[in-house]
C-alpha cells in the first residue's frame, strides 16, 4: 500500500455526504481505502471545525472522523515545525497552514501530498502535491 499524507481537503470530502459532492467523496474514500493514509494534529483540529461549523456535523459524529484519523499515521505538530512551516510559506508565497501540511509530510518522510488547496504537480522539497479530483491525475 501507498503511503501518502492526506491535508484536511481530501478527508473532509470523504466524509461529507451530499449529492453535490458524491463524486469527490467516493473518490477520496477510495484513495483512502488504497492509501496508507499519514496526517497531521493540524488535520485533525482542521476537520473538526469543518465538519462542526461548515457541514453541520453533530460532536459525536465529527469525533467519530477524528478517531478514525488518530487510528492512523499522524505527524505531532511542534514548535520547530511551526517555524519551518513559516520559512516554506514565505519562500512558496503559500499560506502558513499549507507550509505546515507540507512540513508535516517530509517530516513523515512522504514524497505525495493530496490536496485540493496546493498546486497539482508542483514540488515543495522533497513533497509532491497531487489534487486527486483532477482529471490528469484520474486518466
Amino acid at each position: 500500500m501507498n503511503a501518502a499524507f492526506f491535508d484536511t481537503n481530501i478527508v473532509a470530502y470523504a466524509a461529507h455526504s451530499t449529492a453535490a459532492d458524491a463524486t469527490k467523496r467516493d473518490l477520496a474514500r477510495r484513495l483512502m481505502q488504497t492509501r496508507e493514509v499519514t496526517t497531521s494534529t493540524q488535520v485533525m483540529m482542521e476537520l473538526y471545525q469543518v465538519l462542526r461549523r461548515k457541514l453541520a456535523y453533530g460532536a459525536e459524529a465529527a469525533m467519530q472522523w477524528i478517531q478514525t484519523l488518530q487510528n492512523d499515521n499522524v505527524v505531532a505538530v511542534s514548535p520547530v515545525d511551526v517555524v519551518r512551516a513559516m520559512e516554506i510559506s514565505h519562500r512558496h508565497s503559500i499560506s502558513h497552514w499549507d507550509g505546515l501540511i507540507l512540513v508535516a509530510a517530509q517530516r513523515a518522510d512522504l514524497e505525495i501530498v493530496y490536496s485540493e488547496d496546493l498546486n497539482h504537480g508542483q514540488a515543495y522539497g522533497s513533497v509532491r502535491v497531487c489534487n486527486p479530483f483532477l482529471e490528469d491525475f484520474l486518466a
